[in-house]
Order: structure tokens, then sequence, then C-alpha cells
């Protein structure tokens, strides 16, 4: 899913998901299946001055995600560990998927870098990216002669 804030970037969870899509679609092999596209699943808001986000990222923890900005890019890249069975016990059903993931997006203005912010609490990582002041409106005086 490619909107115009966002970069595309190659996505296993959304190749799963393609995969998925289409055996269901065909078959109805999954009726309970609900598709998801682009992991991590994020919100994006854009005021007059500012970006925010906000990111899905349950049961991971925060020192396992990494946000970084590169120009007009915004980064943000992690891995969801796989979980550790109890001694003697098998799984006979794991639908969560562990493994790393990647998502990228374009940013629509050069933001302020040292002005960023990401908070994480309750699996919810919100990022904050105001817009660089160099090119934020302001009101210039008018000085009299």
């Amino acid at each position: 899913m490619n909107h115009n804030f966002t970069k595309s970037v190659w996505n296993p969870w959304h190749e799963l998901n393609n995969v998925a899509d289409g055996l269901n679609q065909l078959f109805g092999l999954f009726p309970d299946y609900t598709p998801q596209y682009d992991y991590p699943p994020v919100n994006v808001w854009k005021g007059e001055n500012e970006i925010r986000l906000s990111v899905r990222l349950p049961g991971i923890k925060a020192e396992d995600i990494e946000v970084n900005i590169n120009h007009d890019t915004l980064t943000i890249k992690g891995e969801r560990k796989l979980e550790t069975l109890p001694e003697g016990t098998k799984a006979i059903r794991s639908e969560r998927i562990a493994g790393s993931f990647k998502r990228s997006f374009s940013l629509p203005y050069p933001v302020e870098n040292d002005a960023v912010e990401a908070s994480y609490k309750d699996g919810i990582l919100n990022i904050r990216l105001p817009k660089a002041k160099a090119i934020q409106p302001r009101k210039i005086a008018i000085q009299g002669i």
C-alpha cells in the first residue's frame, strides 16, 4: 500500500499477506482472516507545522526499535523476537510472526532534526516531527524609516 506520504520498502509481512489474500479469494481457506497490509500499522497526521505518527508495536521492547531520519526520509525498524516456549511444550498454533520489520516514509518537508520527539508506551510508538524553522511561515515586522 503506497500513499503519497510513504515510500514503499520491501516488506515480507506484506508479501505473506498478499499470498493469504489470494488463497482466501480463490478457496476461502481463511474465513477469519483479516488482511493486514504493511507492518507495523501506522497512523499519520500532518499539521501546519508538524507531522505526527502513531505506530502499533505490541509486544516489542523499546530497545528493539530504531527510528532514523535521513534527509527527507523517516525510517522505523526493529525486531519482534520469538517467544521462548516453556520446557516440555510445543506450539500447536502460532499466529504472531517474529522477525525484522522496516517502514520508511517520505517527509513532505524538511523537519527540525534536533526537535524530533519519540515516545513509547503500552506498545504504541509516538513520533513528533516539527517542520524546520527555516521553512515555517513567519510574520515579518515592517520597520519605519
